[in-house]
């Protein structure tokens, strides 16, 4: 099982101050606070120590969990440009 980190609860419901958009299936990125999708489409998450499977996700979704990796689901290829922004 992977680390998990405790954010304080002023870090927990401030909003995002910097985004980074993902263009690498590494899973070496820093854990984000939450995933914006901008492009619809099925996807998976590095999350906790695994990879876990979001179908029919959709454009403009804001996705709560803290991942360190993205990757297409259908063939694990990296994000296209501006499909996968993490919110820190």
């Amino acid at each position: 099982m992977g680390t998990y980190r405790d954010f304080s609860v002023q870090q927990a419901v401030t909003p995002g101050a910097s985004v980074v958009n993902i263009t690498n299936n590494n899973t070496t990125n820093d854990e984000c606070r939450a995933v914006y999708i901008g492009a619809s489409g099925n996807y998976e998450f590095y999350v906790n120590g695994e990879w876990v499977k979001f179908v029919g996700l959709n454009a403009g979704s804001i996705l709560p969990i803290r991942a360190t990796g993205a990757r297409h689901s259908s063939d694990d290829s990296a994000p296209d440009a501006a499909d996968i922004n993490f919110l820190y």
